[in-house]
């Protein structure tokens, strides 16, 4: 009986078999200590958003202040909100705020500069609960609104009595 094994086969076995031992000896120890170091932990009910809205405008936990805030609008208006075109951001941030914003009627505004005047100009006060502008300058004419972090900022429209 002949053996099928030859030293080139042993050598590309062994070669192997210490590429595996030395991939586990690195990794093992540090998957180990990410894993300690950083538990995974239940987020919460709106951890998904405040994530984002954390990553977007460095304003933590802001989305249960958005939806108060938005609770406490009359449902009968509709909530406008600006984003810039093209921006990423901009509208990750629009339809976020948008999300938290529900069961309100939205409409999103899609503009091609930083300023909404000409788009403002077209809306009826009466008709609207809010105005959002999402990495947009608010035109000086407006009131300050409630700002979360940077590039989200929202104007409620008060009621004339």
């Amino acid at each position: 009986m002949t053996s099928n094994w030859s030293c080139g086969r042993i050598a590309h076995l062994l070669l192997w078999c210490s590429l595996v031992v030395a991939l586990l000896t690195v990794s093992i120890p540090k998957i180990y200590s990410g894993a300690t170091e950083y538990p995974l932990r239940s987020g919460g009910a709106f951890h998904t958003t405040d994530s984002y809205l954390k990553f977007a405008t460095g304003a933590e936990g802001a989305s249960k202040n958005l939806i108060s805030m938005f609770e406490s609008m009359p449902m009968s208006k509709p909530i406008v909100i600006f984003i810039h075109k093209g921006d990423a951001f901009s509208s990750g941030l629009g339809m976020t705020t948008a999300y938290l914003a529900s069961p309100h009627a939205v409409r999103l505004c899609e503009i091609d500069g930083t300023h909404p005047d000409n788009e403002l100009s077209l809306i009826n006060p009466d008709k609207v609960a809010a105005v959002v502008f999402c990495r947009l300058t608010r035109p000086a004419w407006l009131p300050p609104g409630k700002v979360f972090g940077s590039g989200l900022e929202i104007v409620s429209i008060r009621e004339k009595r």
